[in-house]
């Protein structure tokens, strides 16, 4: 049976400061006695304002408070002294003769820690005081560790964001709110150009928040960053992250996250939307939300292979697009009630008395909240309406040596099973990096190619008729025709061709031509002229290259293209 050494235990020393805090001489005299015999150096209050004021003097390891006492009573007394003691835990007991079991119950719910009652038995007194130093030790030590952890969090986040920040993206075209509920933020944004200046934004929220929420971040910046400025779809990317992920993450840990490609060469916006709140599009000349665009994958990293259910739909003049993390809804106030989404739009709507509609939902936010514990991460990301304004990418942003000086050619040739699973751009413009072509000039040849190549996969082999984009309904449809029509794709086959004559002239020939039955350039061109989502592609290649031909039956052209560096 074990036995308690009492003895032996209270032979131990105690050692510290005791303030003793009692409005009657005697009862400080007689308490003080017993704490100097056991060990402790003692400081004496005659109220609580003056005990309050000691406690912020002098280091204090232990307070014996009376309750009843003029200028300051004990429970007003103990709850400053506790509201003060941030740093390190200093027991407060209360030394009463009171027995009513209200005043006992107000003793503890003021911040007191125990309750000695008189006359003091010295070995009680002892044994509390030493039980009381045991408790301070695993708070300083609990304290320590701590401050250790959030030091070393402190300096991850920095190296984190250090890897994760990039100062050639294209954040600066974007509004970005990121509150985060710990040091690390589970929510990401990146933003980056594709060579012909569009613009990839993603809205990742990892499973909870902290640093392991943050882990998988730099993995998906690095993956999207590259692939973008290579020219990599948006579907391609999100297959990349999301193997990634897979392999990374352990199991019940994933990336929701919401992506957009705003191409400014086409007027679209392309979106996936896996586990997130709903993707908002709101036009201020209609003043009204025009699109909502609702989850409908599972987010990344769950699953080796996913379904990505990408929709492409215009980008009008006056949208702005809101992309929200699930933190902004479920926001909680102090009596727990969820912000919602019914608030979340009448925050939208009040946009017009706010800069922007970041703003507007902060200042909801703020209101609803009242300062209520923030338990998960707070990010929104707004789109502005980029239409209305030039393209902000700034031509000297990538370096860029000189040409390398020789003709050189390149060529590739995909038939229909290629054309269902590999995208080319991305390959051309690693091989034009490789030959030391201007950024400027690779960008341009990234949207003469992918202009050329999208019109020769889209019309030549799957048939698509661009009439059908006479709408933003029809708009829609065309994007939903080519998805399925490219998932069935049994046959046909495209051919790209790039000679550089490394001559004065410095000047690329672009051949692309496809497998498909041609067309007639000239009474396409007159019809896309009078449609509104229509035959930009090929209008746009005309106004940047020296020339454009097709051949007789439409299904090759050439177009000639000039260096400007």
């Amino acid at each position: 049976m074990f036995e308690v050494d009492t003895l032996s235990f209270l032979n131990k020393a105690v050692k510290g400061t005791a303030l003793v805090v009692d409005d009657t001489r005697i009862n400080r005299l007689l308490l003080g006695k017993i704490l100097s015999d056991i060990g402790y150096q003692v400081v004496f209050a005659e109220h609580g304002r003056e005990a309050v004021e000691l406690f912020q003097q002098q280091d204090i390891d232990i307070v014996f408070m009376d309750v009843l006492m003029p200028v300051m009573d004990g429970y007003q007394a103990t709850a400053e002294i506790k509201r003060l003691s941030t740093q390190k835990f200093t027991p407060v007991l209360f030394v009463t003769a009171q027995n009513e079991v209200d005043a006992l119950v107000k003793c503890i719910a003021c911040g007191g820690d125990d309750i000695l009652f008189k006359p003091v038995h010295q070995a009680v007194l002892k044994a509390k005081a030493l039980g009381f130093e045991r408790t301070r030790a695993i708070y300083n030590e609990i304290s320590r560790l701590h401050n250790q952890l959030r030091e070393e969090e402190e300096l991850a986040e920095r190296v984190f964001s250090s890897a994760v920040a990039n100062s050639h993206c294209a954040d600066q075209e974007l509004l970005v709110s990121l509150d985060s509920a710990s040091t690390f933020s589970g929510d990401v944004v990146f933003a980056e150009y594709r060579p012909n200046g569009d613009i990839h934004v993603l809205l990742g929220d990892f499973t909870g928040h902290g640093l392991r929420a943050a882990i998988g971040a730099m993995p998906v910046a690095d993956i999207f960053r590259g692939m973008t400025r290579k020219g990599y779809t948006g579907e391609a990317i999100l297959r990349q992250i999301n193997r990634r992920l897979h392999r990374l993450l352990p199991t019940g840990m994933f990336m929701a996250g919401i992506f957009v490609e705003l191409s400014l060469q086409q007027k679209s916006l392309t979106v996936w939307n896996g586990g997130m709140p709903e993707l908002l599009v709101y036009n201020t000349q209609q003043q009204s939300i025009r699109e909502r665009l609702r989850s409908e994958s599972i987010p990344l990293g769950i699953q080796n292979e996913v379904e990505l259910n990408l929709k492409t739909l215009p980008w009008l003049p006056y949208d702005h697009v809101v992309l929200l993390s699930d933190g902004v809804t479920e926001a909680l106030s102090v009596s727990g009630e969820m912000f919602g989404e019914q608030r979340l739009i009448n925050a939208i709507a009040d946009k017009a008395s706010h800069p922007s509609f970041i703003a507007s939902i902060q200042h909801a936010l703020e209101g609803f909240c009242e300062g209520a514990e923030q338990l998960d991460d707070i990010s929104m990301v707004e789109v502005p309406d980029l239409l209305n304004r030039p393209n902000q990418q700034a031509d000297d942003t990538y370096n860029a040596g000189p040409l390398a000086a020789g003709q050189w050619s390149w060529q590739l040739e995909l038939d229909a099973t290629s054309l269902k699973k590999f995208t080319p751009i991305p390959l051309l413009m690693t091989t034009l990096q490789e030959l030391s072509v201007h950024q400027t000039d690779r960008n341009i040849l990234f949207t003469v190619v992918s202009e050329l190549f999208n019109n020769a996969f889209e019309h030549g082999v799957l048939g698509l008729d661009s009439a059908i984009k006479t709408s933003a309904s029809g708009f829609e449809e065309y994007y939903r025709q080519r998805k399925r029509r490219a998932k069935k794709l049994t046959e046909g086959s495209v051919s790209i061709a790039i000679e550089f004559d490394g001559k004065q002239t410095r000047q690329f020939t672009i051949q692309v031509a496809d497998s498909g039955n041609g067309f007639e350039a000239s009474q396409v061109a007159e019809k896309s002229a009078e449609q509104q989502y229509s035959g930009r592609g090929l209008r746009l290649v005309e106004s940047l290259c020296e020339s454009m031909t097709f051949n007789p039956q439409g299904n090759c052209v050439a177009a000639v293209y000039r260096c400007q560096h």
